[in-house]
């Protein structure tokens, strides 16, 4: 008697199997792509919801602004004039929130952002009964210019289907749509700057980089020199102009790591930096990585350097740094580094701000900023204004701006009130705290 062999009878199922074999997996691919399509159709409309929410409560924000400052108009009474500095705060705050949250891409928003930032340090000296009624009507009108034409946006692209280019999703970023970039550009430029003289509040200049002009050659060996990736390609991806004229670089190693970095035109100076390298795991202190950074601060030509503040998120550790010079810690010059957990390989820069305050001292030749500042305030006078059962474990000199953007000179205390620890700023010419922050241990002393 014969059986067919085991392969014929595969064979032969096989045959028989296969329309519904070929079926089945039609349908799960199928269906892996519907379920796709409906979590990504899902995720999209959760994003245009946030987006559309987020501007709404721009504009609402922005009226409520409006309303104050019509109101701060009439104003007199001291107690009102605080309450009503505070709530101005209170609302502009929530407005640079809510314009956080939106894909902006590449809009130039400048004066939006300068009148809100204006406004914010305006209303100091509003409550201080120092604001003059001109400034304030001049902050009113452009608010209410502002807030009108926003309202005006809302209004007219309510109703479109979608607000973000989802075409750009996955190649470059998120954006809005090119009608609503235009449209907050207009509003943008139709926005006037404000007279300096007749808000009449203290600036500190901006500052600039200065020096002979860079080719795209020299600012792709400037970016490898800078970023230590020896070996690897560097190319200059985009030029951009502004303030700071400069060459975007981006390096590629033999992975799938990059690096991006900017250089200024002017000076040739690395404006920030920042790698794409993912951090998977934490092998090193604090401490050790505080040490690879200034290390990498050092053999780059900066001055010392002071810690103030540390972030760590995905094992990526950013330090922000403020320089030491002639005895004083300038707050107002951070210089911010990030350093891998894993082997302390630097991974970000930003000198945007301390490059800009030395360009800006080199300009007014401050010869003696070297010398030690003159105090006012003697020790045992500083600890009469101490809590009595805080005990001071550290005294530093500090330039910090206030809220009027103005560099006061400070006396940095580092006190322990039972088992927390806080950095105290008292001004040397008040004996008034500047500021209170609490640390998380006697490291940032």
């Amino acid at each position: 008697m014969f059986f067919p062999l085991r392969g014929d009878r595969v064979k032969r199922w096989l045959g028989r199997s296969f329309t519904r074999i070929v079926f089945a997996l039609s349908l799960l691919v199928l269906g892996f792509a519907l379920g796709q399509f409906y979590l990504q159709k899902a995720y999209q409309q959760q994003m245009e919801a946030g987006y559309r929410r987020a501007l709404r409560e721009f504009a609402v924000h922005l009226t409520a602004l409006a309303q104050e400052l019509g109101k701060a108009r009439l104003v007199s009474a001291p107690e009102q004039t605080a309450v009503m500095a505070a709530n101005m705060r209170s609302s502009i705050e929530a407005a640079q929130a809510n314009l956080g949250q939106l894909p902006l891409g590449e809009v130039d928003l400048g004066r939006i952002e300068q009148i809100m930032w204006e406004c914010y340090r305006s209303s100091y000296a509003y409550g201080q009964g120092s604001l003059s009624s001109e400034a304030l009507q001049a902050f009113y009108e452009q608010i209410s210019q502002l807030s009108g034409e926003v309202q005006n946006l809302l209004a007219e692209k309510e109703l479109e289907s979608s607000w973000v280019s989802w075409s750009r999703y996955f190649t470059t970023s998120l954006t809005f749509s090119e009608s609503i970039t235009t449209a907050l550009s207009n509003i943008n430029a139709s926005l006037d700057e404000l007279d300096g003289n007749l808000v009449g509040l203290p600036r500190i200049a901006k500052g600039s980089i200065s020096g002979d002009e860079i080719s795209k050659e020299q600012a792709v060996q400037t970016a490898r020199e800078f970023s230590g990736r020896d070996g690897w390609e560097f190319q200059v991806v985009n030029e951009r102009e502004g303030d700071i004229p400069a060459f975007t670089v981006e390096g590629r190693g033999a992975g799938q790591e990059t690096i991006t970095l900017e250089v200024s035109r002017q000076g040739g100076l690395v404006l920030w930096m920042i790698s794409s390298q993912t951090v998977s795991e934490s092998n090193l202190s604090e401490n050790q990585m505080a040490d690879s950074a200034r290390r990498f601060l050092a053999e780059r030509g900066f001055p010392e350097v002071h810690v103030t503040d540390l972030q760590v998120l995905h094992n990526r550790a950013t330090f922000t740094f403020v320089p030491v010079v002639g005895g004083l810690l300038r707050y107002a010059e951070p210089i911010k580094v990030q350093v891998s957990a894993s082997d302390g390989q630097i991974l970000g820069f930003q000198g945007v701000l301390y490059y800009l305050a030395r360009g800006r001292a080199a300009a007014e030749e401050q010869g003696t900023e070297n010398a030690p500042p003159q105090v006012a305030l003697e020790p045992k006078k500083l600890e009469e204004l101490i809590n009595p059962q805080a005990v001071v474990l550290d005294h530093k000199l500090a330039l910090v701006p206030n809220e009027l953007d103005e560099e006061v000179l400070t006396h940095r205390l580092g006190v322990k009130l039972g088992e927390d620890y806080y950095l105290v700023y008292i001004n040397d010419k008040s004996g008034q705290e500047e500021r209170i922050v609490p640390v998380s241990s006697p490291d940032f002393f």
